[in-house]
C-alpha cells in the first residue's frame, strides 16, 4: 500500500469507536503526526486515495473479510463528489459504525476523475459503476454481490438519512449467505432472458465507458480552475443517461422473471432506446 493511504489508516484508527477497520491500508507509517489537515480529511470522507494497485487491495480486502468472518463493503467513489464523501464519513458515525464494524471490513476504491475503478468493479461481476459513490455488499466466500438489485441507490447518499442508512446495512448483514450461495436459476427460459439482458446491459456499460472518457479531462480541468473547460450539458446527459440504465436494467429482470414464473413462451422484452451523444458516431 502506498504512504499516503498508511497515514490515513494510522490517523483513523483512534478515531473509530469500535476499532472499525479499513480494509487494504494495514501498514501505518511509523514517522507520521496526526496533524489537524489529515484528520479533517479522514472525518469529511475524503477517504478515495490513488492507489498503485486497486486489484491487490481488494484481494487484501476479501482475504480480510474472510478471515473475520464478514461481508466486504467496497465504496467505489471520489473526493469531489459530495455525496461519496457524505457516505465514507456516515460509516464512521455511530450508530451506523458500530453496525459497520460488527458485519463489515470496507475498501474505499478511487475512481479519479472517473477513469478509475474498472477493474475492481468488473472482477465483482458489475459491467460498470453507474454512479459516485456506488455501493457493493460482497460475500467473500463466493465474491457475489448480495445488493446487486440496489447498489446504485447510494448514488444520492447525502439524501438517504443515518437511520435508512442503518437499515440497510443491518438488512444486509442479516442476509442468509448459505441460503443465497445455494440458490441457482433453474428455467432454462429465464436463463436465456437473463442473458440477453446482461449482453444489453453491457453495451450500455461501453458506451457509459466512452462517455466517461469525454468526461475525464473535462472534469479534472474544471476541478484544477478552469471553469469554462467544463460543459454542463454533457454532464447532464451522462448522468441522466448513467441513473437511468440500472433503473431500466432491473426492471427488465422483475419483467423476465415475472413473465416465466406466470407461464409464458416465446418472451420477447421492450428494451429501452437512448439518445445518442454527439460523439457517438465519432
Amino acid at each position: 500500500m502506498n504512504t499516503t493511504r498508511s497515514m490515513i489508516y494510522f490517523l483513523l484508527t483512534p478515531l473509530l469507536s469500535a476499532g472499525l477497520s479499513v480494509a487494504g491500508m494495514v501498514h501505518a507509517s511509523e514517522s507520521v503526526s496526526t496533524d489537524d489537515s489529515t484528520l479533517s480529511a479522514a472525518k469529511s470522507g475524503e477517504l478515495y486515495l490513488p492507489s498503485e494497485d486497486a486489484m491487490a487491495d481488494l484481494s487484501v480486502a476479501l482475504d480480510a473479510a474472510r478471515n473475520s468472518n464478514r461481508l466486504l463493503l467496497v465504496m467505489v467513489g471520489a473526493n469531489w463528489c459530495h455525496d461519496s464523501r457524505a457516505l465514507a464519513s456516515r460509516v464512521y458515525e455511530e450508530p451506523l459504525s458500530t453496525t459497520i464494524n460488527e458485519h463489515y471490513e470496507t475498501l474505499f476504491v478511487d475512481v479519479g476523475y472517473l477513469e478509475n475503478g474498472r477493474d475492481v468493479i468488473t472482477s465483482l461481476g458489475s459491467p460498470v459503476y453507474y454512479a459516485t459513490p456506488t455501493v457493493l455488499i460482497v460475500d467473500p466466500v463466493s465474491g457475489q454481490v448480495i445488493n446487486a438489485s440496489n447498489r446504485h441507490q447510494w448514488a444520492n447518499a447525502a439524501s438517504i438519512s443515518m437511520e435508512e442508512s442503518l437499515e440497510y446495512f443491518r438488512q444486509f448483514a442479516n442476509t442468509d449467505l448459505e441460503s443465497l450461495q445455494n440458490e441457482q436459476e433453474v428455467d432454462e427460459d429465464l436463463q436465456l432472458l437473463l442473458l440477453e439482458i446482461e449482453a444489453f446491459e453491457q453495451l450500455q456499460a461501453d458506451r457509459l465507458y466512452e462517455a466517461y472518457a469525454v468526461l475525464a479531462p473535462m472534469l479534472r480541468a474544471y476541478k484544477a480552475g478552469d471553469k469554462e473547460a467544463f460543459s454542463e450539458e454533457t454532464w447532464n446527459e451522462v448522468r441522466d443517461f448513467r441513473y437511468r440504465i440500472p433503473a431500466d436494467v432491473e426492471a427488465l429482470r422483475t419483467e423476465a422473471r415475472q413473465r416465466v414464473a406466470a407461464g409464458e413462451t416465446d418472451i420477447k422484452l421492450n428494451y429501452p432506446v437512448y439518445p445518442a451523444f454527439p460523439w457517438d458516431s465519432q
